[in-house]
């Protein structure tokens, strides 16, 4: 009996989604830093009421970016898998009506409507007036790829290797 080939693909970060976070652990370090002095020097009730109330907050923005950012792509005959630490997507292929590459232009004046916009990637709830409301994996805003589904669906994902994702791609 043959096994079924999977082929796993790593979401890759564009320059965008580096600075992105980079920017918010500096801001989050240096916010830290900022309070922490504040206790020490000025007024220990501002600087810990300010820790009690940033940590937490900070902390969560954190855990729940990385835990639901896109992190690998499982394709197979079957099935597209986009894996999360925290939840996985799997998309059944025998759902997918179509797989299409986006352009710049499909996805100008997309609006976040819930979800992560460059903190660890783009994922969430989306829409625009080209697509609709749609829901996206990526790590990147090149690469992208519309699978729409079975009863309304869309999902936008990031797929470096396309080949892969859409089978007739001659490889």
């Amino acid at each position: 009996m043959d096994k079924e080939r999977v082929y796993t693909l790593p979401f890759i970060w564009s320059g965008a989604v580096w600075i992105i976070t980079s920017l918010y652990f500096v801001f989050s370090v240096a916010l830290v830093a900022r309070l922490v002095y504040v206790a020490c020097t000025a007024s220990v009730v501002t600087g810990v009421v300010g820790l009690v109330i940033a940590l937490p907050i900070l902390a969560a923005i954190l855990i729940y970016c990385e835990g639901y950012a896109p992190q690998r792509l499982e394709v197979s005959e079957q099935e597209i898998t986009v894996l999360c630490r925290f939840e996985s997507v799997t998309i059944l292929r025998s759902t997918i009506l179509s797989i299409e590459p986006l352009s710049k232009k499909d996805m100008s004046w997309t609006i976040n409507m819930g979800g992560c916009g460059g903190l660890f990637g783009y994922f969430g709830s989306f829409s625009n007036r080209h697509i609709g409301q749609f829901t996206m994996y990526a790590t990147q805003k090149q690469n992208l790829y519309l699978i729409k589904q079975v009863g309304g669906e869309s999902v936008v994902i990031s797929c470096s290797e396309p080949q892969y994702l859409i089978p007739e791609i001659k490889k």
